[in-house]
């Protein structure tokens, strides 16, 4: 197998292990949002520090001190993007969030061109235009509902992943994978510090460390991973995997059926960010 398909491989796995979130959230007993991200971070607390220290021969510190205060601010925005995806996903149906959070290549390209001056081209711009159609189909589509709220939290999670990447490019120099460490840190000081009770049944418990180490751990390290080695249009492309299987998990594991618009709105999506990277492969 060659190096770029053992990373596609990677890529893959990591968009499996990412989509499990949804249904998660759905198979909880009776946490809340800010305590399912609170034990999630504990799990992610625990996989992504032994992982650094494994790949970096047990010089933790050491690590953490050289991503500096770029990998230090990129786990804030990851923090933030980490609540918001638990609250966007208990406020609304798996399928509007994610649909949502899918135009989060498109964020982070405007944002590069905000923060770091990086040109936006015009097919771009086309592909966002199409996108917000598709985003306006979506929330039409919820105005009858309490949906509403968790499609914000969508588009604060989008908007907050955006500026990650954003981070990760100004700090391409580092490595920044203790920034995953940072973010979990960051989320059990602060959600410790402010939610009076913590006190969920084994079973969630259970599952909420289950996503720390596995779905956000796992996945995310095999996304990273595999990134380095696959063209970014590729990767746009296959990082897709994660939308798509995520409300269809929760259709098949509890029935939650996505309304006719959330899917009219979703393709609208997914084809405007499909054209934005076949466009900017052959660039």
């Amino acid at each position: 197998m060659t190096i770029h398909n053992r990373a596609v491989l990677m890529i893959v796995m990591a968009g499996v292990f990412l989509s499990v979130l949804g249904i998660a959230t759905r198979l909880m007993e009776s946490a809340n949002g800010l305590q399912i991200v609170f034990y999630r971070a504990l799990g992610l607390a625990v996989f992504s520090t032994l992982t650094v220290m494994y790949l970096n021969k047990g010089r933790f510190l050491k690590a953490l001190v050289a991503a500096g205060w770029m990998g230090f601010v990129a786990g804030v925005f990851l923090a933030l993007a980490s609540i918001a995806v638990v609250l966007a996903l208990v406020n609304t149906t798996a399928a509007n969030a994610m649909f949502i959070i899918s135009l989060t290549p498109l964020i982070s390209g405007i944002l590069a061109w905000l923060i770091l001056g990086e040109r936006v081209r015009l097919k771009t711009w086309g592909a966002i235009g199409g996108a917000l159609i598709g985003v306006f189909i979506i929330i039409n589509g919820a105005l009858s509902s309490d949906g509403l709220r968790g499609i914000a939290y969508a588009f604060l999670m989008a908007f907050c992943y955006g500026l990650f990447n954003v981070t990760l490019r100004s700090g391409k120099n580092q490595d920044m994978l203790p920034a995953i460490c940072w973010s979990s840190y960051i989320l059990l000081v602060a959600i410790g510090l402010t939610v009076d009770d913590l006190t969920v049944p084994r079973s969630d418990l259970l599952i909420c460390l289950s996503l720390g180490v596995f779905q956000l751990g796992l996945g995310g390290f095999l996304l990273i991973a595999g990134s380095k080695h696959v063209p970014a249009a590729q990767l746009a492309l296959l990082a897709m995997l994660e939308v798509v299987l995520n409300p269809i998990w929760v259709w098949l594991g509890v029935g939650e059926v996505p309304a006719t618009a959330t899917l009219i709105g979703g393709l609208v999506i997914l084809a405007a960010i499909s054209y934005e990277a076949v466009s900017n492969n052959r660039a």
